[in-house]
């Protein structure tokens, strides 16, 4: 495969698999079980199925310190981004706003990795993520005044979110590690368990049911398939092959599929103003991407730069 169709296929996927999370966490809040105590054995199951992958495909031994990176990247990037989350789409926050808030994320990263990675992003891109960002504004703003049922200190906890993978992005591609994905996968989830078990069992008062009902079975499955496996795969594969700044510019796009999976399941639906909102983000979104990405050893946007 040419490394630019790799490229593409490595970006489109992770867009997509990165919004389903948000989807897959509206669902966990409607299911029979508690959300918290399900998303620690989404994550209990997803680390053991990644973890036998890495058994079957390379068995070979782990440095302790590349074993206690990973995890440290992992609670960040898995286990404080989605705790933020989850609290957030919990207490009302739209599973749209939630996803366009968090998406603040390339700014936070592109300022830190120019001094922390040497990642410089252009001129260009610095523009298109402020429009990014006033994109956002207008959302948020919109769905505050159309009747929003989340009280205000809510609107934070994605923030929360945003400083915690943003930290974690930095930090993997920091230490680079030389372990395989399987075996870095099957890491961070397993430390993302400990986060959401930690978190369930505060929450529950000791308690840790067992997922039941099959509203809590379909979101096992969706979160563990196209959220864990497919988002996070695709999220260190991009990683890897990008850089934090590029990957971060990425995650622009994703509010937008978010909200046609949301829209299509659960009838949420912007107003005019949080539409021209999103599309402004979507605007700004392309500019950074163009600062981001061209400036990559195999750019997506080769020739057009």
């Amino acid at each position: 495969m040419r490394p630019s169709w790799l490229s593409f296929l490595v970006a489109f996927g992770f867009v997509v698999c990165w919004s389903s999370g948000f989807v897959g966490g509206r669902l966990a809040t409607e299911a029979e079980t508690p959300v918290l105590a399900l998303f620690a054995w989404r994550f209990l199951l997803a680390s053991l199925l990644v973890g036998l992958w890495w058994r079957w495909r390379w068995s070979g031994p782990l440095a302790h310190r590349d074993v206690l990176r990973e995890m440290a990247v992992g609670s960040l990037t898995m286990g404080g981004y989605l705790l933020g989350v989850i609290l957030a789409i919990e207490q009302g926050v739209s599973t749209g706003v939630t996803a366009l808030i968090t998406a603040l994320q390339p700014l936070l990263a592109a300022a830190l990795a120019g001094r922390w990675l040497g990642e410089r992003l252009a001129p260009r891109g610095w523009v298109g993520m402020m429009v990014a960002m006033l994109g956002v504004v207008v959302y948020v703003v919109d769905d505050i005044e159309h009747g929003g049922s989340a009280p205000l200190w809510a609107y934070v906890l994605p923030l929360g979110s945003v400083v915690a993978v943003t930290l974690g992005s930095l930090l993997s591609v920091r230490w680079a590690t030389t372990m395989p994905l399987s075996a870095t996968l099957a890491t961070q989830l397993l430390a993302a368990t400990g986060i959401f078990t930690l978190a369930a069992l505060i929450d529950g008062r000791g308690a840790l049911p067992f997922p039941n009902g099959p509203l809590s079975i379909t979101a096992i499955g969706w979160l563990v398939v196209l959220s864990s496996l497919g988002g996070y795969g695709f999220f260190v594969a991009s990683l890897r092959r990008f850089g934090v700044t590029p990957t971060s510019a990425l995650v622009y796009l994703t509010p937008a599929v978010t909200l046609l999976w949301a829209a299509a399941m659960f009838g949420e639906r912007p107003s005019i103003q949080g539409i021209v909102g999103m599309g402004i983000a979507i605007a700004g979104a392309g500019l950074a991407m163009r600062g981001a990405l061209c400036s990559d050893p195999i750019p997506l946007c080769k020739g057009h730069c």
